[in-house]
């Protein structure tokens, strides 16, 4: 990965953490509605990797802020950030420069589910949030829901942003670096 996207990548590190950091979880979690357009434009932008990237200097940007939550939220975060880019690989969501909004809509839903089910899962039998069986219905349920239904429409809305504003300026670059690798 050369020096632009590295910085690219830490700054949408840097925006999402911006964005997530004042709040706590699992409130912070509502916010994945701005988090999963970001990690979807870190793949298509920067291709395989760029996601995990984004997703560590997020990670590691709220652990400094939270750090009662560390290493549990960078664990989280790029475990999110992984998937996204194993996902939206193995569905193929960017192919010739284009990208299919229904392959990234279920890479980032894919992704969102089971980063929101284990990351609420873990929270739980860590102690790190509290427990009550009210509780867990009333929020817990709600925001693993908000996050799968976030991280689709992030996907899809990542591809509609690629496609109409950022492929006409980025895509040759992208495809000229591809064809240099193969």
């Amino acid at each position: 990965m050369d020096v632009r996207k590295l910085i690219t990548a830490a700054l949408f590190g840097v925006v999402i953490t911006v964005i997530k950091g004042p709040f706590q979880p699992p409130y912070a979690d509502l916010l994945i509605i701005v988090e999963a357009p970001i990690i979807g434009l870190s793949y298509l932008l920067l291709g395989r990797g760029g996601a995990t990237y984004t997703e560590f200097i997020n990670g590691l940007l709220q652990s400094a802020l939270k750090p009662t939550f560390f290493p549990f939220s960078l664990i989280a975060a790029v475990f999110y950030g992984a998937q996204t880019d194993v996902y939206s690989w193995l569905f193929r969501a960017k192919t010739n420069g284009n990208a299919s909004a229904k392959r990234m809509f279920a890479s980032l839903g894919i992704a969102s589910t089971t980063t929101g089910v284990l990351a609420a899962y873990f929270s739980i039998k860590l102690g790190l949030v509290p427990y009550t069986p009210s509780l867990f219905a009333v929020i817990y349920v709600p925001i693993i829901i908000w996050g799968v239904l976030s991280g689709a429409v992030g996907g899809a809305v990542s591809a509609r942003v690629w496609d109409r504003n950022l492929k006409p300026r980025f895509g040759t670059l992208a495809s000229a670096e591809v064809g240099q690798k193969a």
